[in-house]
């Protein structure tokens, strides 16, 4: 959830609270938004360290991968070298969309929503 969205729903939810501050289903569901919110800012903050990681990763790969060609005899060409980049970046791409589906399917799995 959006910061925007979050604070649009905590504010109306602690209107509502101030008016009738015994309506246990509203603290409820406050306390779920508060949940939800740190929930989503700790698997935003997950997502883009392994982002970054996975990137360095990556450009380590390319780095290995060029210090290896460098060092073959003459006869590999420039091609091979951008076929072996092109394979990294395919293999990257797979990763990152691997690692999505994992954390979507991990939400998923440990969130009963609407279930309360």
């Amino acid at each position: 959830m959006r910061t925007e969205e979050f604070n649009k729903c905590r504010e109306f939810l602690e209107g509502q609270i101030m008016r009738t501050p015994d309506n246990k289903e509203l603290i409820a569901a406050y306390q779920k938004l508060l949940e939800l919110k740190s929930i989503y800012d700790t698997e935003i903050h997950i997502s883009m360290l392994d982002k970054k990681a996975r990137r360095m990763e990556f450009q380590q790969q390319v780095q290995t991968s060029v210090s290896a060609t460098e060092n073959h005899e003459e006869g590999i060409s420039t091609k091979d070298d951008v076929q072996n980049y092109n394979q990294l970046q395919l293999n990257q791409n797979n990763l990152m969309a691997n690692q999505k589906n994992w954390y979507n399917y991990q939400r998923i799995q440990h969130h009963h929503f609407g279930d309360n």
